[in-house]
């Protein structure tokens, strides 16, 4: 089973309340919710907050979530927000990968089924996402369920999406320019 998770949370220290900061209406999580939506490979989509106003919206819009402990809010490592939704989702699902897409990069150039169809077929742990200037973003984590368990990724590798990563009101603009442009 492939689940998405989008780590959603309420504390922004750049841009607050970001990932409920409206563009044409819709809050910035709208587009990866319907990013994740869209793929064909996706078997759920999860997201994780501790904000019961994200989390409100998500169920309105038909998904399961997880309530974070704020522990895992603020500068905690990516890392652990997926292991913690890994934790409480594995007693349900048989997880075999997930899918971390965070909502601060609403326009993604690539389809969400390419990239799994690269990570399956360099049968990786580990595929993240970065820019064209080689910055690592958080559009896309794919992680093997050896990786969620904890142990040592034995192949790793990135993809570039050179898509906006949100974090000022001056990102905002270039991701309505981007997004007209679709």
């Amino acid at each position: 089973m492939i689940i998405a998770i989008i780590p959603a949370k309420n504390i922004s220290r750049r841009l607050p309340k970001k990932n409920m900061t409206k563009i044409f209406g819709k809050p910035l999580i709208y587009y990866t919710i319907l990013y994740s939506q869209k793929s064909q490979m996706i078997d759920k989509t999860v997201v994780s907050s501790e904000s019961q106003k994200i989390i409100t919206y998500a169920k309105k819009n038909f998904l399961e979530t997880i309530v974070r402990p704020s522990k895992l809010c603020g500068e905690t490592p990516i890392i652990d927000v997926y292991r913690h939704a890994y934790k409480i989702l594995k007693k349900k699902y048989k997880i075999k990968t997930m899918v971390g897409l965070q909502p601060d990069h609403p326009d993604r150039k690539i389809s969400l089924d390419k990239v799994i169809k690269i990570f399956k077929r360099k049968k990786l742990d580990f595929l993240y996402s970065k820019d064209k200037y080689d910055n690592k973003n958080g559009a896309h984590y794919i992680l093997s369920k050896r990786i969620l368990e904890g142990n040592k990724s034995k192949k790793t590798s990135y993809i570039i999406d050179n898509c906006t990563n949100v974090h000022l009101k001056k990102d905002l603009k270039k991701v309505k320019k981007n997004l007209k442009e679709r």
